[in-house]
């Protein structure tokens, strides 16, 4: 929505100045006479210079919608090729993050969870950002989990996972309030 925005906008602005740039123009050329009369300027008066300064707001205006119009509007997903027998397989990182939700969202221990996954050279980096539930052991924790995104990722896409770095962000706090004894 905010791309479409911003290209509307862009669209609408280069229609305006090549308006602009045309009446101008026409303006400078005596087309428009009724311009001049209002100004109070004689016939001759700096008729180059805004006859140029026209010119010059409609080559800006064509600019602008030439750069909008061969703008590309998305960018390829970033992809991780395997190859085999049969072809070539493509597999996004979103559906790789995907896959790290999954892991995520089946460990009870887990209350939220934000993940991000780079390709490097060395395999994939896994980074899992997650909120925990309280009175757990973190490093057991940990642990398990990066040997359940470790495990899950090669075994369903065949893609070497060079590190999993988990961050515990929070431990959440029991839903229900305790009421505090009167003070006496």
């Amino acid at each position: 929505m905010k791309n479409f925005l911003t290209r509307l906008i862009a669209v609408l602005l280069g229609v305006v100045l090549l308006g602009v740039g045309i009446f101008i123009i026409a303006a400078s050329s005596d087309l428009v006479p009724v311009l001049w009369t209002r100004l109070g300027l004689r016939a001759g008066q700096a008729y180059p210079v805004i006859g140029l300064a026209g010119g010059v707001n409609i080559v800006t205006s064509l600019f602008l919608l030439l750069a909008i119009g061969f703008r590309s509007s998305r960018r390829p997903a970033e992809t991780i090729l395997q190859y085999s027998e049969l072809g070539e397989v493509r597999i996004s990182i979103a559906a790789i993050e995907n896959m790290v939700l999954r892991v995520t969202q089946q460990h009870n221990a887990i209350k939220e969870s934000n993940r991000k996954v780079v390709k490097t050279p060395r395999g994939l980096v896994v980074y899992l950002r997650a909120k925990v539930m309280p009175d757990l052991n973190l490093p057991s924790l940990a642990s398990e989990l990066q040997q359940n995104v470790n495990s899950y990722i090669e075994e369903v896409t065949g893609i070497k996972v060079a590190e999993v770095k988990v961050l515990v962000e929070n431990i959440v706090s029991d839903l229900t309030v305790r009421k505090k004894p009167p003070l006496n």
